[in-house]
């Protein structure tokens, strides 16, 4: 999903003069491996998909909360945060709006017939469908985002400036902390 977005940030950096110096070290990186296996389990499993994407996202959220003293994970944490509460309550799948959906240049058939794994349609029985994906997103890569996925989206792009030592700090709106220790 990111994989545009991240190529975007470290463009944006580099143009910057961003340089990648040291790559930051994180607390507990276990959980990120978790989350990243559960996810990829959860494929094999149609039936029970939502109960490995709900358990991802529980782990996901303890590597974010194990780093929350970067501002960068915070931000990342507030969108998985918000992209978890929807999916728990909507049966471990992404409600996502199929008017959306229809713009998309792949077949929306798995989603209309319920075997997409990681998605339902939104409907009017769907439980804060503000936090689904609704909102159309024409890029390299098209797709439908949440409101969470913004944040996600931002923390990757404030991250990357981190990573190549050009911070920028929405908090204190200056240039922020850099991960490299200065000598």
């Amino acid at each position: 999903m990111l994989l545009d977005i991240i190529l975007v940030s470290f463009v944006i950096a580099f143009l910057r003069g961003g340089r990648i110096k040291a790559v930051p070290t994180f607390n507990h990186i276990i959980f990120l491996v978790i989350s990243i296996l559960l996810q990829f389990t959860a494929v094999f499993f149609h039936g029970i998909a939502g109960i490995f994407i709900s358990a991802a996202y529980v782990a996901m959220i303890c590597f974010f909360y194990s780093n929350r003293e970067h501002e960068d994970i915070r931000i990342f944490m507030i969108g998985w945060f918000l992209n978890a509460i929807v999916i728990w309550l909507n049966g471990g799948r992404m409600p996502i709006d199929l008017d959306q959906a229809k713009k998309l240049p792949f077949s929306i058939e798995p989603l209309v017939n319920g075997t997409d794994f990681k998605h339902s349609v939104l409907t009017n029985e769907t439980l804060l469908p503000f936090l689904g994906d609704i909102i159309y997103m024409p890029s390299i890569i098209p797709r439908i985002i949440s409101i969470g996925d913004l944040f996600i989206m931002l923390g990757a792009f404030l991250l990357v400036q981190r990573i190549t030592n050009r911070p920028i700090s929405l908090i204190k709106l200056r240039e922020g902390k850099s991960y490299v220790a200065k000598h």
